[in-house]
């Protein structure tokens, strides 16, 4: 039977995402792409953990799978209850100790959530993300529960979140990012129409 636990990490956006992140085929200036520290294999405040052995685990799930958040225009980021697939995961990559994520966010649909997103991180603020995996197995060492058999099922923003700060956003496109990814693929001769 699969067990279900939920992981709260942050993110800060970035100012430059590189063609190998976004792809070659990144043509739609409907999406904001972002990057982020999806976990370290750390436990967290509720004393889980993902092992860097489960991280192919969940880099070989998380493409296509949810970003979510339960947005009010008053009080911005709540919790997981309610929340609202706001963009995917495109892809992830090990980076040391952590797992990077990178996504594409729904411009067009949440201009206000994109919109609070930059401006919060651009005041020196984080956006904090809670990612949900589903897991087979756990094995408790030290008073910490380590998951095992991972899949990723989603991450979503929340004001509160177990990881504090270790796994902030990195990066987020903008529409000058967008015109340097053009203008790139034009030097190189690919085709974006």
């Amino acid at each position: 039977m699969d067990k279900s636990a939920s992981f709260e990490v942050s993110v800060e956006f970035l100012d430059k995402v590189s063609l190998a992140e976004v792809g070659e085929d990144y043509n739609n200036p409907l999406l904001s792409f972002v990057q982020l520290v999806f976990t370290d294999d750390k436990p967290n405040l509720n004393n889980q953990g993902v092992k860097q052995a489960e991280f192919d685990n969940l880099l070989t799930s998380m493409q296509y799978m949810p970003i979510k958040v339960n947005f009010d225009p008053i009080i911005k980021v709540q919790g997981h209850s309610n929340a609202d697939v706001v963009g995917v995961i495109k892809s992830g990559k090990k980076d040391g100790d952590k797992l990077v994520a990178f996504g594409a966010l729904f411009k067009e649909e949440f201009p206000d959530v994109i919109d609070y997103f930059k401006q919060t991180v651009s005041d020196g603020g984080q956006i904090d993300f809670s990612w949900e995996i589903m897991y087979k197995d756990a094995e408790v060492v030290d008073g910490v529960e380590w998951l095992k058999g991972t899949t990723t099922k989603a991450i979503t923003a929340v004001a509160n979140p177990a990881y504090g700060g270790r796994t902030p956003l990195l990066s987020i496109s903008s529409t000058e990012l967008l015109e340097a990814i053009n203008k790139e693929l034009e030097e190189r001769g690919v085709a974006n129409e």
